[in-house]
């Protein structure tokens, strides 16, 4: 595309929000106190450096943090004309842009890497818009041109396995969607997609495998993009802190997203989420007491946020706390009374303090619900042939036997190896 025409559709992206220069200002009504505020003082420095496309830059950048794309736009336009030669502002505008038309997005990403070539993820996204207008053999080349300067980059081997597989290349397709695969393996569409390159060449059995693992993962996908990233790390709003948190603990950084939901509480220590958050990073970073005083705090301001319930009274039976546990945990099934786990905690507990009426009643209803989840069901089978056995040694055969007996048939159900042990135990029982 001629120069004149990337002038064209700058000017198209601006031409709507900047009348005369004027400052692009979003709707505030809803934002939160720290975003209004942020937002605020850039658009004071604006004021004061009209002329700076910096200024500009900084100012569409806070404002594509907290979602205001239309204005965000307008703004790394105004950035763009004012600094030609910045590679960051024509990049960022290019990526807005990507998400409402691939083809619009291509003259900017081209203008970004012609004044930084050697940025492997330009070369992915710019690659990725080719591919979505059906321009292969440049996005192939792009691809290409991102693994050299960047060989682990999970996004570009993923985008040639997928040009790959759309050729009939399965061989090539499987190699590099396995080493996307590898890279990111939680990414669900990595992994969806090579299942579909699996199954064409008749590997259907591991294709299955893979199509099933991915159905457990999350819709993360994280790419390694310092100037993008800096953008969202600029956002100050609830939801942020906790995405940019989820990303780091999905990554096994636990100290960083402690970090980040450390730095939403002090913005504002009223949002319950956040300490349920903090709450789940500290215990597996192994802080117990800590994990508990944050989660106890997530309840004391919103007792039915779903989750901290039952999050809580695993955390005081793992402390000893037998009472608090129980208490939590009946907490948690009034306000989900199909909740199995909760279930088989209080049968748990229950049993430990020799009350054999709750548990059997406690264990029914959990036999009742089916539950599927597989360690779930193991769990509940366990507790069953437990509570027989204790009833066994007792000389409570017939209680002990129909135990066994829902035991038994929780394990043929799905099939479970412990289903030939549970078998023979019953049958001794009844002789």
């Amino acid at each position: 595309m001629s120069r004149r025409s990337l002038t064209l559709l700058l000017a198209a992206a601006t031409a709507t929000t900047l009348p005369a220069q004027q400052i692009p200002v979003p709707q505030l009504d809803g934002a939160e106190p720290a975003v209004r505020q942020r937002l605020t003082t850039l658009q004071a420095d604006l004021r004061a450096n009209a002329r700076s496309g910096d200024a500009w830059g900084r100012y569409g950048m806070a404002l594509e943090a907290h979602t205001f794309t239309d204005e965000a736009i307008a703004a790394y336009g105004r950035a763009h004309e004012l600094s030609p030669r910045t590679f960051r502002w024509p990049y960022l505008l290019a990526a807005l842009i990507d998400e409402r038309s691939a083809a619009d997005s291509l003259p900017l990403y081209q203008a970004a890497i012609d004044l930084d070539p050697d940025y492997a993820p330009a070369h992915v996204r710019s690659a990725e818009a080719l591919e979505r207008t059906g321009q292969f053999d440049e996005a192939a080349r792009h691809y290409e041109q991102a693994m050299r300067l960047m060989p682990a980059n999970a996004h570009a081997h993923a985008g040639l396995g997928r040009l790959a597989l759309g050729a009939g290349d399965s061989a090539s397709a499987i190699r590099h969607l396995s080493r996307a695969r590898d890279l990111a393996p939680e990414n669900r569409s990595f992994a969806v997609t090579l299942a579909q390159a699996l199954a064409r060449t008749g590997e259907r059995r591991r294709a299955q495998e893979i199509a099933a693992a991915a159905r457990s993962l999350g819709r993360i996908n994280y790419r390694n993009d310092p100037v993008r990233s800096s953008v969202h790390d600029l956002a100050l709003d609830v939801r942020s802190y906790l995405r940019r948190a989820n990303a780091h603990r999905v990554h096994g950084e636990l100290d960083l997203a402690r970090r980040e939901l450390q730095a939403g509480i002090e913005v504002d220590a009223s949002r319950p989420e956040l300490h349920f958050a903090l709450a789940e990073v500290l215990a597996a970073s192994g802080n117990q007491p800590a994990s508990l005083a944050a989660a106890r705090r997530a309840w004391d301001l919103h007792p039915e946020l779903e989750g901290v319930a039952a999050f809580l009274a695993r955390g005081l039976f793992r402390s000893g706390d037998q009472n608090g546990a129980l208490a939590m945990a009946e907490e948690a099934l009034g306000l989900d009374t199909g909740d199995v786990n909760m279930m088989l905690l209080i049968a748990l507990i229950s049993a430990e303090r020799g009350d054999v009426v709750r548990t059997v009643e406690t264990l029914d209803r959990a036999y009742g619900a089916r539950p599927r989840d597989p360690s779930t069901r193991g769990a509940l089978i366990q507790l069953l042939e437990n509570v027989a056995e204790a009833m066994a040694a007792s000389g409570l055969d017939d209680p002990a036997a129909r135990q066994l007996e829902k035991a038994l048939e929780l394990a043929e159900e799905t099939s479970r190896p412990d289903a030939g042990r549970l078998r023979d135990k019953l049958e001794r029982l009844k002789r």
